[in-house]
């Protein structure tokens, strides 16, 4: 059985987007925050989507040249080449190759892949999949960097969940940027 992965930033108070839906807020990934990053995506084997979060990658990731840019190449080579399932009812076409759209029930589809065999299913961001992941149990583990800012108001990360879910904590570091990574997995009642 696949291990399913949350990884996402958030702001101290809870929000991963901002008022106006964005994300501009997010400091720049250093070194510290590039290692953390290296250690998912070398697990994952499959990347979950939303719409909002594909139509934002497949914009910037495919034509990114990495040197030029000063951007991570092993980051930016894993986010091209790994196979990406996008949850949508509205995308036609997904131009970001791999890529496959599903038009079903999100936590029916992760729980499907979730019983097959491979590396981890790392869903990225992607607010109400990970939403809907988590109110289903289907989260393994939870990976959240948890950016120096308070935003007030936003798209909560943990948002509508009708229950509480103990966790226990792995790991965590501090960054120099300030960033704090969170690593939990949930906690199994004996």
């Amino acid at each position: 059985m696949r291990r399913v992965v949350l990884d996402s930033l958030m702001s101290l108070d809870g929000y991963y987007t901002d008022s106006k839906n964005q994300i501009e807020w997010f400091l720049p990934f250093e070194e510290e925050d590039l290692a953390w990053s290296h250690e998912i995506l070398t697990s994952a084997g499959l990347l979950v989507l939303g719409r909002t979060t594909y139509d934002e990658f497949s914009r910037f990731f495919p034509t990114l040249d990495a040197d030029a840019t000063g951007w991570d190449p092993y980051v930016v080579e894993q986010l091209n080449r790994l196979p990406k399932v996008v949850f949508s009812t509205t995308l036609n076409d997904a131009e970001w190759k791999p890529s496959t759209i599903v038009r079903t029930d999100p936590t029916q589809e992760i729980a499907r892949l979730k019983q097959g065999t491979g590396k981890d299913i790392e869903i990225i961001g992607s607010g109400s999949i990970a939403a809907a992941a988590i109110r289903a149990g289907l989260i393994d583990e939870y990976r959240i960097r948890i950016q120096p800012i308070i935003l007030g108001s936003g798209k909560l990360l943990f948002q509508n969940q009708d229950e509480q879910r103990r966790l226990t904590l792995l790991e965590v570091k501090s960054f120099k940027s300030g960033v704090t990574a969170l690593h939990y997995i949930p906690r199994r009642e004996k």
